[in-house]
């Protein structure tokens, strides 16, 4: 656990010391990564001949742990295979993960750059930093999707580590890794370019060290606990909504043995490593807006924005059953509209309105919930009844305090997160890392399951239940006849986005624009922000070709540079003149679709 936070702690350092210097290149990489690892194996001698090395001997398991094991092991492999195989092709991925990667590598700094999507350089960005160091070193986006795969081979075992902390034998440390393993939406996600999952990870890896530094009160893990809370809210805003919960559930019940003086040092070494990780983008983003976070929406503009417009009890019950229920969705629609008539009616007795457009993501509105196999939206309903289950046993019976404050620290967590943010039909990917923390306590209950075969039963029903997962992703499929096995990876960058059909649009513009012979692009997003396809295809064709943005007319247009393209990619610009007018003086025009290309 402490590799994987010494870890996250140096692509940060690498990254922003590198970055300020305008070195972000291979060979300086190479050079920093080299050291990184001779100075991990001098510490491995150094401890070997201390005789510091942990003594690690592997417990005598059953056969139903040993089946479990493989199982875990099985899956993570299945999914890393299919990482490595796929291209990033999410969505958001096309939209702001990777293009910021682009704009990032060119330019050699994680300096912000004008662009009219302002995810692009303000939100949180560890995710990407891991990213980044994978394209410049292998010179292409092969290895970007093991960014969430990471995330996932972490969780496992840091929820295994806390379940023995939470006083778990073997069993229910191999149950809550399987627990973990085998969420769906976590398997969907662990093979694609989003943040959720390296999010898990960190806010994991700070419960654990928060745990052994209120057992041991080793200063060491304290710091540990400090630097993972710090990552945890470099990779994603929802850290802030998560971790209060988590930490107050861990501490509160120790304040007796550490004191107010003991609370004070905990604190001030949280908030170190709190700023020793996201101080440079803090002060990045106060440049840009005035506060540390950035705007509260992509554009600068609040007409998408992320939190509520109201806030009162009323909000807050209303995406408690929204987000709640689209956890429940499943294949038989009947039940799906009885959910929903469930929340309708709920709402109505609460006199309030379903989608309120003051808690409701703009341009949607709540459906009944559905059984899918997409990341961002796949439900993990099974778990949740097993999650509820426990609950209720460790109520009943009384359990363990630990363990009831610390599952009610997750509840608060859940209860925040419908506080403050909109409902919106793609949440459930959000909630994913609330999932993987309720791992540990799952395992350590569902090990004192009796009769035995009732675990066996268990373990063998979550197995079964990952694979459609697994096999079937909707994006990224093994099976069928749009399997990856079967696709090219350029094909499959445009996996996710069938919706806008214009896959053919994309190919046209890039033949066209790697004749030109064009080495400085222009890219105008904004009407349509999925730039990614256009910007990976291009640099096969033309791999010095460099991307910059026009048509910005926000706050970030203060970053801009001196530069003139040689041609603007306009998407969805068609059919309008406002836009188009932008780039009258360039010479030839090549429409596809509703993008137009411009070339000189």
């Amino acid at each position: 656990m402490r590799a994987f936070v010494a870890l996250g702690l140096a692509v940060v350092l690498i990254t922003e010391g590198l970055g300020s210097l305008g070195e972000l290149r291979r060979v300086p990489l190479i050079v920093a990564w080299s050291i990184v690892l001779a100075a991990g194996i001098g510490f491995a001698a150094h401890c070997y001949r201390q005789r510091a090395t942990p003594q690690l001997a592997l417990p005598a398991i059953s056969l139903l742990e040993g089946i479990a094991v493989v199982g875990v092991i099985a899956i993570v492999a299945i999914v890393g295979f299919i990482a490595f195989v796929t291209p990033p092709n999410s969505s958001d991925a096309m939209a702001y993960h990777m293009p910021r990667v682009i704009y990032w590598a060119q330019q050699h700094s994680v300096a912000f750059f004008p662009t009219p999507y302002l995810n692009q350089i303000m939100l949180q960005p560890l995710a990407e930093y891991f990213m980044l160091h994978t394209y410049l070193l292998s010179g292409s986006d092969r290895f970007v999707n093991f960014v969430q795969w990471l995330g996932m081979l972490g969780s496992v075992v840091c929820v295994s580590s806390i379940a023995g902390l939470f006083g778990a034998r073997a069993r229910g440390q191999v149950i809550a890794a399987l627990f973990c393993a085998t969420l769906p939406n976590g398997i969907l996600q662990a093979s694609g370019a989003k943040n959720d999952y390296l999010l898990a990870l960190w806010l994991a890896s700070m419960a654990y060290f928060a745990l052994v530094y209120v057992q041991e009160r080793k200063p060491v893990d304290l710091a540990y606990c400090g630097i993972a809370l710090g990552l945890a809210l470099c990779t994603k805003a929802t850290a802030y909504l998560y971790f209060p919960g988590i930490l107050a559930a861990i501490v509160l019940p120790a304040l007796r043995q550490l004191r107010w003086v003991g609370l004070a040092r905990m604190a001030l070494v949280l908030a170190a490593g709190v700023m020793l990780v996201n101080g440079p983008q803090y002060v990045r983003n106060v440049d840009l807006s005035g506060s540390p976070l950035g705007f509260d929406s992509a554009q600068g503009d609040g007409f998408f924005r992320w939190r509520n417009e109201t806030f009162g009890w009323k909000q807050t019950a209303s995406n408690l059953l929204r987000n709640a229920s689209d956890q429940l969705g499943a294949r038989s629609d009947r039940w799906n509209e009885d959910v929903y008539a469930s929340v309708l009616l709920i709402h109505g007795w609460m006199h309030a309105d379903l989608n309120d457009p003051a808690t409701t993501w703009r341009w949607t509105q709540y459906q009944p919930p559905r059984n899918t196999n997409h990341e961002t939206n796949a439900n993990n309903r099974w778990h949740l009844l097993i999650l509820c289950i426990v609950a209720i046993v460790l109520a009943v019976r009384r359990g363990p305090a630990s363990r009831i404050v610390y599952v009610a620290g997750l509840i608060f967590g859940f209860v925040l997160f419908c506080f403050y943010l909109k409902w919106q039909p793609f949440s459930s990917r959000l909630l994913l890392p609330l999932f993987v923390l309720t791992a540990p306590v799952a395992g350590a209950e569902l090990e004192k399951l009796r009769p035995a075969a009732l675990q066996w039963l268990l373990c063998l029903f979550l197995l079964n239940n990952a694979r459609p997962y697994l096999f079937e992703n909707w994006v990224r499929p093994l099976r069928g006849p749009n399997s990856i096995l079967r696709t090219s990876r350029d094909d499959d960058y445009f996996s996710d986005l069938g919706q806008w059909r214009n896959r053919a649009s994309y190919l046209t513009v890039v033949e066209a624009a790697s004749k030109a012979s064009c080495d400085r692009v222009g890219i105008d997003i904004n009407e349509f922000q999925l730039e990614y396809p256009f910007q990976a295809l291009l640099r096969e064709a033309t791999p010095s070709v460099e991307f910059m943005h026009t048509g910005v007319r926000n706050a970030s247009l203060k970053y801009a540079r001196p530069s003139q393209p040689c041609a603007v990619l306009c998407m969805n610009c068609a059919g309008k003149p406002a836009r188009l007018g932008l780039y009258g003086d360039f010479g030839t025009v090549v429409q596809a679709g509703e993008f137009v290309l411009f070339l000189r």
